[in-house]
């Protein structure tokens, strides 16, 4: 990646183009053979056609009015007749769990024996896209720009899953959803050739511990809460891809108005005490300064810091469990449809807890140098409270 925005634009790049490649396959895995997977299938140019969402973020959980979607016809055939075919047609394959949401699809598929031969995951996938696209023209979808009554073009919706033992069977059956059938149904006019309805590809993370499996589960099923979170919360779930302090560029995701504290605190530890050798964490000298730095987060000061050594992170996750201001700056790129994990989206949703991530940063660095790098930045990004935002067709909120 360029180090720089000026860069990209002397190269006659247009940042908000340059997006990193999601549908990329793991190299040493076979695809033909066993394995779970998290799948995501985004509809082609994020058309909200699945449905849309309804509810209330601070109902309990369960209730009537807890988010949740409302299927379109097309979420319903998608849901009902064509998912099913998937284990129908390949017994291999069980699934799991599903999200529908109004623009793209998570589906959690095992494999629990090796695949015809000839035959791997993707091949699969293609086949259960192009049901779904037949089932789309079936509607009339696909000639043109489509207007769906009723749609919000959010990212997310809710969780169907299936109802067998051990969440394995592939009925497909959907429970705790809305099933008005008359919600956004495609309504289209043009004898334009007809398109796909998924984009080209697909993302797979492949699932290889318990705790991973846990986390995708609760991820899936926090979905429509999420989407909703951002819609009803906006000024707390900012995102911005192209951001400056300084001279440094920025994209961020969270409580942007954090940036305008005047009160901002690095936290920054080595990882070994350079008097004793000691961890630094197990030092008097840390705790001491730890406790300090906590005590003034609860003031309102906000704490700055990638959290990357065992010291800073101890400080960082105490401040974000306990609601406490924090700006973390991380590694990980902060893209279009970028969203953190739970534990810190609902620190952003709190509006306690903004993410940063430098354009700057390069991959090729060694832990050492991004330590360092990330560092520095959070002291600069302390010794200010002006933030310009670029205008490269960014994306404020989604």
């Amino acid at each position: 990646m360029p180090t720089s925005k000026e860069e990209l634009l002397r190269r006659g790049l247009h940042p908000h183009d340059i997006q990193h490649n999601q549908h990329r396959r793991a190299e040493w895995q076979d695809y033909s053979g066993t394995g779970l997977y998290m799948i995501t299938l985004c509809i082609e140019g994020r058309h909200g056609l699945f449905g849309y969402l309804e509810g209330d973020i601070r109902a309990q959980r369960g209730s009537s009015a807890f988010p949740h979607i409302v299927l379109s016809t097309l979420g319903h055939a998608v849901m009902e007749e064509e998912l099913p075919k998937i284990h129908r047609l390949y017994p291999q394959i069980e699934l799991w769990q599903a999200a529908i949401m109004p623009d793209h699809l998570h589906l959690l598929l095992y494999v629990a024996e090796a695949l015809p031969d000839g035959k791997r995951l993707g091949d699969i996938l293609r086949s259960f896209k192009g049901g779904c696209s037949r089932a789309w023209w079936a509607l009339g979808g696909g000639r043109t720009a489509l207007e769906s009554a009723g749609t919000t073009g959010l990212n997310d919706t809710t969780t169907i899953r299936s109802t067998g033992t051990n969440d394995t069977t592939a009925t497909g059956t959907a429970t705790g959803i809305a099933t008005d059938r008359k919600a956004a149904v495609p309504v289209l006019s043009s004898t334009v050739p007809r398109s796909s309805l998924f984009e080209r590809g697909y993302h797979d993370r492949i699932i290889k511990r318990p705790g991973m499996l846990e986390t995708i589960k609760r991820y899936m099923a926090d979905n429509p809460l999420r989407a909703l979170i951002r819609k009803q919360l906006p000024h707390l779930m900012e995102r911005r891809l192209h951001l400056r302090i300084g001279t440094h560029d920025f994209a961020a995701f969270g409580a942007l108005f954090l940036l305008k504290r005047a009160e901002k605190e690095q936290v920054f530890y080595h990882r070994r005490d350079k008097a004793t050798g000691l961890p630094t964490e197990q030092t008097d000298s840390y705790r001491q300064k730890r406790d300090r730095q906590l005590n003034e987060a609860r003031d309102g000061v906000v704490l700055v810091s990638p959290g990357i050594s065992k010291g800073e992170s101890l400080v960082i996750h105490a401040a974000i469990d306990e609601g406490l201001p924090v700006i973390q700056l991380q590694k990980e790129p902060i893209e279009q449809y970028w969203k953190p994990e739970r534990h810190r989206f609902e620190a952003c949703a709190r509006g306690t807890l903004l993410i940063m991530y430098p354009w700057e940063l390069e991959k090729e660095q060694s832990d050492y140098e991004c330590f360092h790098c990330l560092n520095d930045l959070a002291a600069e990004i302390c010794a200010s409270t002006d933030a310009v935002l670029l205008d490269f067709g960014d994306i404020s909120r989604s």
